[in-house]
């Protein structure tokens, strides 16, 4: 099967995996009535040993994929996989995920899937990027997770890398609730207006989306990947996801890239637990945090990618629903050179989604609004992108996962990954970014509506002409509703780097998804 059409496949299950029982007419709901919808879903934590070629030392692969149940049998998502052991810090792969479970006996389950995406790190021995991996295992289930065995192929199949192995899943459940989009905005309503599934109870769960700004501070004299002394100061750029699951503690996720300071290509990929110790009733916090993941590339000695990072921070209050956090940490590689004192700070928008309870909570508000959201994958392309080591500008493709917070229902925000699945030498190249959009209202019955949008961030790797990572990509394009959940994108735009060579024009393909939460107002 050829690899656009396995993206094409693997793109579909995602599509419908997604709020599958969403109604598909293009009348958009009212707020006079609003049914609170279950996705029944999980998060899916794996590691492989992989086998590496030309004696290379094997990598340890760790997977973090949150799979949506499209029925009770079939399951798809997204996904990603990094480089935890070895010696190929800052290995990264990007994609989705679809396949089937079944329970054969009591607690016992059967697995079978398959992942397609695109990353990688060393470009000579991942190729153009993508990757495979096929999987079959077998489960015990708890109430609250699954354990269990599986193998897996890991391929690049443009590359250098093929190795079979017994690996480990580990899936914890995990239960989205949601209304269906709401095309007339952030509109109130009262708790009479919403109805829960199977009766059950209205509660919240704190989330917090941050947009940070990073400085580390390498150790004096420490080497990079070539054998030199590389220990000057990186800055990074990011966004950060804080779930929390008591009223103080939560888990988090953090994603970040260099912009300058280094050769570019560096990230990471962090998460952990942590703890929000209110000071008094005036929204000031201590808030220490315990992370731990991968990161490497840009010539950063971080050995197979593993990291640590204790991080301590003051949260400071602006409005409601905004705050700020300065936080100091330290960051090193176990196995590699890698060291570093961190500061970062952070902008923080606080949601509070509606979730089922099984008992009554009190709330002294009942007043709530929708937060509209658009999750979009994209097949993105480079028509003739600048490189620094040869001549050759031919094409390059990605895979993207992009999400809007729809602000306004003209104005929204953007947060987008990408990595090169396709191109001669580019496995290893990826991109963050994020940024402001405008859009029209719906037009022709609602199915059309144009948009334009303006996403800085940061970039590296398969030889591309950025320095030190900082681009910019304004894009404009049409959305296409199929439903009023399920649509099209078809976007161009102009990728540009800030310091170096980097001038092509792109497009975007791709599938969209529309939903809401409800929040406390």
């Amino acid at each position: 099967m050829k690899h656009h059409k396995l993206f094409s496949l693997m793109i579909g299950i995602f599509a419908t995996s997604s709020f599958a029982n969403t109604n598909t007419s293009l009348s958009y709901p009212d707020h006079s009535s609003l049914n609170l919808q279950n996705q029944p879903g999980f998060f899916r934590f794996s590691f492989d040993d992989v086998k590496m070629p030309s004696g290379v030392q094997n990598t340890g692969l760790v997977g973090m994929n949150y799979l949506a149940d499209i029925t009770p049998l079939v399951y798809g998502g997204i996904g990603v996989y990094g480089s935890v052991t070895g010696t190929q810090g800052g290995l990264f792969v990007l994609g989705v995920d679809g396949g089937v479970h079944k329970e054969f006996a009591r607690n016992w389950w059967a697995d079978a899937g398959l992942f397609v995406g695109g990353g990688g790190g060393r470009s000579a021995m991942v190729g153009g990027g993508l990757m495979l991996r096929p999987q079959v295992g077998i489960q015990y289930s708890w109430q609250w997770a699954r354990f269990g065995l599986h193998y897996s192929y890991v391929s690049f199949p443009s590359g250098q890398i093929r190795s079979q192995q017994i690996g480990l899943d580990l899936d914890i459940p995990m239960n989205f609730y949601y209304v269906p989009f709401q095309n007339e905005g952030n509109t109130l309503f009262d708790y009479a207006n919403l109805h829960l599934p199977d009766g059950g109870y209205l509660d919240f769960q704190r989330n917090d989306f941050a947009i940070l700004l990073q400085n580390y501070y390498q150790k004096h004299g420490i080497h990079n990947t070539s054998g030199n002394v590389q220990d000057g100061t990186i800055q990074l750029v990011g966004a950060e996801l804080d779930h929390y699951i008591t009223q103080n503690g939560f888990w988090w996720v953090k994603t970040s890239g260099a912009y300058h300071g280094i050769p570019n290509g560096y990230m990471d990929i962090l998460g952990g637990l942590g703890y929000h110790w209110a000071l008094g009733s005036h929204g000031f916090a201590i808030v220490p945090q315990l992370g731990a993941g991968g990161g490497g590339g840009g010539g950063v000695d971080a050995g197979g990618g593993f990291l640590v990072e204790p991080e301590l921070g003051l949260e400071v209050p602006f409005t409601r629903h905004f705050s700020g956090r300065l936080s100091g940490g330290y960051l090193w590689a176990p196995k590699g050179e890698f060291r570093a004192v961190t500061a970062t700070g952070e902008i923080i928008y606080h949601l509070d989604v509606a979730t089922k309870s099984a008992t009554p909570v009190n709330y002294f508000t009942d007043q709530y609004d929708i937060q509209g959201w658009r999750v979009e994958l994209l097949n993105q392309t480079y028509l003739h992108p600048q490189r620094n080591l040869n001549a050759t500008n031919s094409s390059i493709e990605l895979i993207a996962l992009q999400v809007d917070q729809l602000i306004t229902p003209y104005v929204f925000f953007s947060y987008q990954a990408a990595s090169a699945y396709k191109g001669n030498h580019t496995g290893g190249y990826a991109t963050g970014m994020l940024g402001p959009g405008l859009q029209t209202p719906e037009m022709f019955n609602q199915h059309v509506q144009l948009f334009g949008e303006v996403l800085v961030g940061t970039g590296g790797g398969g030889n591309i002409a950025i320095s030190g990572g900082s681009i910019v990509e304004p894009v404009v394009g049409i959305h296409y509703a199929l439903t009023p959940a399920v649509g099209l994108q078809a976007s161009v735009g102009q990728l540009k780097s800030w310091n170096d060579n980097l001038n092509t024009p792109l497009i975007n393909l791709g599938l969209t998804i529309r939903f809401g939460t409800v929040n406390q107002d």
